[in-house]
């Protein structure tokens, strides 16, 4: 397997998500349906940490429809760590996927580290980490 999820805060409000090796479309699709039942389990809002920093999935319509299909009344903002060198790259397949997926690939935001990342929830989302 190429990936790894967990819960990334006591409180169950954010779910981190990385790839792991050389992850292919399988991983892609156990993540969302993965990270589906965990949003299903609280009613609150969560919001994703996806880190995409090791991967380098191409994703298609098909793609962007499943990740569509699966995502959960209560999930909050997306924030993707990304490579500075894919930065461009990501931010064009977000553009398309707006269009295929507008909830999936709704409130997209990037960082360049998990760190990064954590500060935004916390600044932006109040976010609550130890």
């Amino acid at each position: 397997m190429g990936h790894f999820i967990k819960w990334d805060n006591a409180e169950k409000t954010v779910v981190f998500q990385t790839y792991t090796d050389t992850p292919v479309k399988d991983d892609l699709y156990y993540l969302a349906k993965e990270s589906a039942a965990m949003l299903g389990s609280v009613l609150h809002t969560v919001h994703l940490i996806i880190d995409e920093s090791n991967a380098k999935l191409n994703l298609n319509s098909a793609d962007m429809k499943f990740l569509e299909k699966n995502v959960p009344p209560n999930q909050g903002a997306v924030i993707m760590i990304v490579n500075k060198n894919d930065a461009t790259y990501k931010k064009l397949l977000q553009g398309i996927g707006k269009t295929v997926a507008p909830t999936a690939f709704g409130q997209p935001y990037f960082a360049a580290s998990i760190e990064a990342a954590r500060e935004l929830l916390q600044k932006d989302f109040g976010v609550h980490y130890p």
